[in-house]
């Protein structure tokens, strides 16, 4: 598969994408996030177009003046949960097929015999490090549990605009990974994973961890709902900027062996059901509607 690189800062870029397009004859243009729909649509004329939308549309956002024309310029549109297609639907007045972002579930086998843990347990946490994800909130979770002597250890993968302020206040339970390249090693190595976002749509760190066999815990927000569940997939649900219930939740789970087992094969078995083949073949069925459409609307 051939990848070019485009600066979408630079000034000619709606003019560069036109050229690769022509150039190749490319049929659709499919951009991840509305952020990116904003710099595809001038480039979109004549060919059809799709936008897929992956976090939630801030209120008052700075974006928001120019995303939503773009995204009504699209000839479909696509969001990760059925929440954010609601939302879209909202602001676009458009509907918003809902395609659930899937994960290779081979790339991340479970550990059949993870090893009992002589000290401290690991709990990670995989996601940019930006205010959205309210890494605070985890920190001073973990200050909690350093005050209980719950022995549970956190390790931070991920860069981000925070990384000096959130590693400034991290207590010393906390150790920062920056950038992590092999996250299927990641995932091996930890006994929870947790995600305690301001808002999502479905991340995929979350459903990695999950096919990796991991209890896990993330906050009651968007597309980690559905994944969260009935509390039979493996998936803990705590409230929003609430460190108590993340703090609460994590020495639970450290207490219980058998519970973080049990909630690890229930994690995988609900991981198989968000394959990345199943949502390839929505895509396909989304692109040949489009073309479809657009063939007898033109």
């Amino acid at each position: 598969m051939e990848q070019i690189a485009l600066d979408r800062r630079d000034p000619g870029f709606a003019a560069a994408l036109r050229q690769v397009l022509a150039e190749h004859r490319v049929d659709l243009l499919h951009a991840h996030g509305h952020v990116a729909a904003v710099y595809a649509a001038p480039a979109a004329r004549g060919v059809a177009s799709i936008a897929t939308i992956h976090a939630a549309l801030g209120r008052g956002w700075r974006w928001l003046p120019a995303i939503v024309p773009a995204l009504r310029r699209m000839d479909a549109l696509a969001a990760v949960s059925d929440d954010l297609a609601r939302a879209t639907r909202r602001i676009t007045l458009r509907p918003a097929a809902t395609i659930a972002t899937g994960v290779d579930a081979d790339r991340f086998p479970p550990l059949t015999d993870r090893p009992a843990r002589q000290g401290e347990l690991l709990f990670g946490i995989a996601a940019r490090l930006h205010p959205v994800k309210r890494h605070r909130d985890l920190l001073a979770a973990m200050a909690i549990l350093a005050a209980r002597n719950v022995p549970v250890r956190l390790l931070v993968a991920g860069d981000g605009p925070l990384d000096r302020p959130l590693r400034a206040a991290a207590p010393g339970n906390v150790t920062f990974l920056g950038p992590v390249t092999d996250m299927p090693a990641f995932y091996r190595g930890l006994d929870g994973f947790l995600l305690c976002s301001d808002h999502e749509g479905l991340p995929l760190a979350l459903i990695e961890a999950m096919a990796s066999g991991l209890p896990c815990i993330a906050t009651r927000v968007g597309g980690m709902v559905a994944l969260i569940g009935d509390g039979t997939q493996g998936v803990l649900g705590v409230a929003r900027r609430d460190p108590l219930g993340l703090a609460e939740a994590m020495t639970r789970l450290a207490a219980d062996a058998e519970l973080r087992h049990a909630m690890g094969r229930q994690a995988r078995a609900a991981s198989l059901s968000r394959s990345i083949a199943a949502q390839a073949e929505r895509y396909a069925e989304l692109y040949r509607a489009t073309l479809a459409d657009r063939r007898v609307t033109v």
